[in-house]
């Protein structure tokens, strides 16, 4: 759903009814546009983008939403304010765990792609807002930069949760012109959020967490300048790092579409193309505690931690662990999804493009956990996942295209897959066949 920057969106769709979207059904996610800001937009220049009115006339705000909106705009502004009066000396992790938990890659990727303050999400869905469109629309007190980046290592400073205070979402678009227009999917989710940012301040009264979202997180379309659109792929051509992170929350959104509602696209989140990339990816090397899928909360009010204790948010949306799979059989299973209908993208193009961000982001997550010196760190578990000969002869061709791809300065990563799993001596052999690469 997020199209290629070459993809553009259909201006042949009637105004008749809002959720009229284009040939596919499939949501164009980081292409679309908005003129929904709180205030004067800025002038859009000429960037070949003639579908500006049509996006307007769609992603018009009720009054109702608008005065939403506006609230949420003004408390963030406020908890903003207060934020940059915090004593220096408040603002310093004591504990390393930024650091530990590879904190410098989401340093790298906030130069392009800015997080947004959980509290703000949280704000927006209490007072029945909807996301502004695109990152030109979200208030700048919203955003997580590298000058308010001190907050979210304060994560974890007094309950170690062995994970970075960073939750990025995998959801279905409702409409091609916006994610969730009456802000639905977002309220569904306030339970859990709320449990998210309550755990942040735990830790820190001015702890928070970042959220990827990437209809908030990157510009969207009609651009104001060439530099917005320049923006939004250089964010998009990084997207993979959000999902690939070992030690980031991803939020697999898998539930039906909400009830009473005529939605455009009411495809589940399996039978999307970018859905299934952006959980593929985080099926690679992420910890068994960060992958979570909301189709399974059950109304716990604790975040959790690593432990799979059921009374908990994380204890309950574990999504369990498939074998991460190599780029090449990646790119066979979404070509053949989309041959047979069971996967879609609204523009052809994207097919391509997600199957070179899987090999992209695969190779350079491998990479990061190959560069750790402490041995500690250079691992991956996929235990107690009650895998057998057929899940591991998908992990041995992840491990080959690896070990042919990658590069290991330091020694061989250990791959911990003995435990909890049914896999044969002589399949084991082979997965610790690696020498110098992989270990079991």
């Amino acid at each position: 759903s997020r199209p290629t920057p070459s993809t553009g969106v259909n201006q042949s769709a009637p105004l008749a009814h809002p959720s009229v979207r284009p040939a596919q059904g499939r949501a164009p996610r980081a292409m679309g546009a908005c003129l929904c800001a709180l205030g004067p937009a800025a002038p859009v220049e000429s960037t070949g983008d003639p579908d500006a009115s049509l996006l307007a006339e769609r992603r018009r705000l009720t009054p109702q939403q608008a005065d939403a909106n506006a609230r949420a705009a003004a408390h963030i502004g406020e908890v903003a304010a207060v934020m940059a009066r915090v004593p220096e000396a408040e603002r310093i992790a004591r504990k390393p765990f930024w650091d530990n938990y590879q904190g410098d890659v989401v340093e790298k990727a906030l130069e392009h792609t800015p997080l947004i303050d959980l509290e703000y999400v949280v704000t927006l869905a209490r007072f029945g807002g909807v996301m502004p469109c695109g990152l030109q629309n979200v208030p700048a007190a919203a955003l997580v930069t590298k000058e308010n980046l001190w907050r979210l290592k304060l994560w974890s400073q007094k309950a170690e949760k062995y994970a970075l205070g960073v939750l990025v979402f995998s959801y279905p678009w409702l409409d091609w012109f916006h994610p969730d227009r009456l802000g639905k999917q977002l309220r569904r989710l306030l339970p859990f959020l709320e449990a998210m940012l309550a755990e942040a301040k735990s830790d820190s009264p001015h702890c928070t967490a970042g959220v990827m979202i990437d209809f908030l997180c990157l510009p969207q379309k009609p651009f104001a300048s060439e530099a917005e659109r320049e923006q939004f792929k250089r964010s998009l051509t990084n997207i993979n790092t959000w999902y690939y992170h070992k030690n980031t929350y991803v939020l697999l959104v898998t539930n039906p579409p909400p009830e009473g509602d005529d939605y455009g696209n009411t495809r589940l989140h399996k039978s999307r193309g970018w859905c299934f990339f952006e959980k593929s990816a985080a099926m690679v090397v992420k910890k068994a505690w960060c992958l979570l899928d909301f189709s399974s909360y059950q109304g716990a009010a604790a975040f959790g931690n690593q432990t799979p204790n059921p009374t908990t948010c994380l204890g309950q949306m574990r999504a369990g662990r498939e074998p991460p799979i190599s780029p090449g059989a990646f790119g066979e299973e979404v070509r053949a999804g989309v041959a047979s209908g069971e996967l879609a993208f609204t523009a052809q193009a994207d097919q391509e493009f997600v199957i070179g961000q899987y090999e992209k982001g695969l190779v350079a997550a491998v990479n990061r956990i190959a560069a750790e010196k402490d041995q500690t760190y250079r691992a991956l578990s996929f235990q107690n996942l009650g895998w057998g000969d057929q899940q591991a002869a998908k992990l041995l061709e992840f491990v080959s295209y690896a070990a042919a791809h990658c590069t290991f300065p330091h020694g061989p990563i250990a791959v911990k897959c003995e435990i909890g799993n049914h896999i044969s001596k002589d399949m084991a052999a082979k997965l610790g066949g690696f020498k110098g690469k992989f270990t079991l």
